[in-house]
């Protein structure tokens, strides 16, 4: 299955998949449109966001640091980090717990 598929949506805003949980972490697959927001949040254990199509812009709130991230690129989001998540493109996104 496309995650082009698994992701369609016709509501506004993100669209999260559950793809895989196991007892001590998950994969969960993200659907961002043009200009929708994962708003900040945190994370309490270690997570890493890994673009597969698209344009994201991840910032940490705390800190400011912000990362550009298109296809095949990723990064770490450290535990208990306020962080946010913009689309710059319509992406697809993998979450790793």
């Amino acid at each position: 299955m496309k995650l082009s598929e698994l992701l369609t949506s016709e509501k506004a805003g993100p669209v999260f998949r559950p793809l895989f949980k196991a007892q001590n972490g998950r994969l969960t697959a993200i659907r961002l449109l043009k200009g929708e927001v994962i708003k900040e949040h945190k994370s309490p254990v270690p997570a890493m966001l890994l673009v597969l199509e698209g344009v994201v812009v991840y910032k940490q709130l705390v800190d400011g640091l912000e990362h550009q991230l298109s296809a095949s690129e990723y990064t770490e989001i450290p535990p208990e980090t306020t962080h946010q998540v913009t689309a710059e493109t319509d992406a697809y996104c993998l979450l790793v717990q």
